[in-house]
């Protein structure tokens, strides 16, 4: 009885030592098959992204210097940029308004003291030279940026092919995400409220009451600005908001100094800012060139 005991134990030992054996080679299997799986999806994400690399690579024949596409579109909505405000500058200055200011690297045009508003003023009133002013602001716009902007479902305001042979093309297809009308003060103190309106009582009420009078003249001589959208990065994807919108800084971000009578007629006036969309990465390129007609039919990878 005592041999059979052993016997059975001892079998029961070996049993249990094959089971584990085999439990322990059947986790070394399932290590190496993670590990050569993952080491595949490593070899084709590397192979992926020298791929991508190598197409993202376009000489640029002006100056010799090989950029990657993404560097080379953000290049052209810089061009872009610069043709809207030179040629929104020209519009007004054909149409008699003297005194624009074109400041290029702040993607600005300055309208000084006088060509809107004059000091204290912040009302248009009807058939005057500034309520003219502002309408043919609007009209600039309303003529030059439909190649430029989208509609709200993320499609182009005008297609492209439309604007091929447009004075104002977007040959360079870039995108306006928005144009701010910023009204500015200098520095002085409203001593008392302003005798049109009793609620204005600081600069920055004063400037956002300038603002929002260009604002709401410009959109009702051309209603249409307001169905001009522009990209705007989301958490996921694009979404797309109207251009057109109104801001006010008061005193705080003057031109010059405040010191000097001129530098406080300097401080005195709106700036139209014009803010292109610029895709962060390559992936955000992508996705606008999808939504406004595919990289192919745009040229927008260089092609």
């Amino acid at each position: 009885m005592s041999n059979f005991d052993d016997d059975h134990e001892e079998e029961s030992f070996f049993v249990s030592m094959t089971d584990i054996m085999v439990g322990l080679l059947f986790i070394f299997i399932l290590i190496i098959m993670y590990f050569a799986i993952q080491a595949k999806i490593d070899q084709q994400t590397i192979e992926e992204q020298k791929k991508e690399i190598g197409q993202l690579k376009i000489l640029i024949p002006e100056d010799g210097i090989s950029y990657s596409i993404l560097t080379n579109y953000q290049r052209r909505i810089a061009d872009q940029q610069k043709n809207l405000l030179r040629w929104i500058k020209a519009h007004l200055e054909n149409n008699g308004i003297e005194g624009v200011q074109l400041v290029e690297e702040q993607g600005v045009i300055r309208l000084p003291e006088g060509v809107l508003f004059d000091s204290g003023e912040f009302q248009f009133e009807d058939g005057s030279a500034a309520e003219e002013t502002a309408r043919s602001i609007a009209r600039a716009l309303e003529s030059i940026l439909e190649c430029s902007v989208l509609k709200k479902n993320g499609q182009p305001f005008k297609f492209l092919d439309e604007c091929k042979d447009n004075f104002y093309h977007n040959k360079n297809v870039g995108f306006v995400q928005a144009i701010y009308v910023e009204g500015h003060t200098d520095s002085i103190p409203i001593q008392s409220a302003l005798r049109d309106d009793p609620n204005i009582t600081s600069n920055l009420k004063l400037s956002a009451r300038r603002s929002t009078n260009t604002f709401e003249t410009m959109t009702d001589e051309s209603p249409v600005l307001l169905k001009f959208h522009g990209p705007i990065p989301g958490e996921m994807d694009l979404r797309f908001e109207p251009v057109l919108a109104s801001s006010s800084y008061g005193e705080w971000r003057p031109v010059a100094s405040n010191k000097t009578k001129e530098g406080r007629r300097s401080n005195r006036r709106i700036d139209l800012r014009l803010v292109m969309y610029v895709p962060p990465n390559i992936g955000a390129m992508k996705q606008l060139a999808d939504l406004v007609g595919g990289a192919s039919k745009t040229g927008l990878y260089g092609e």
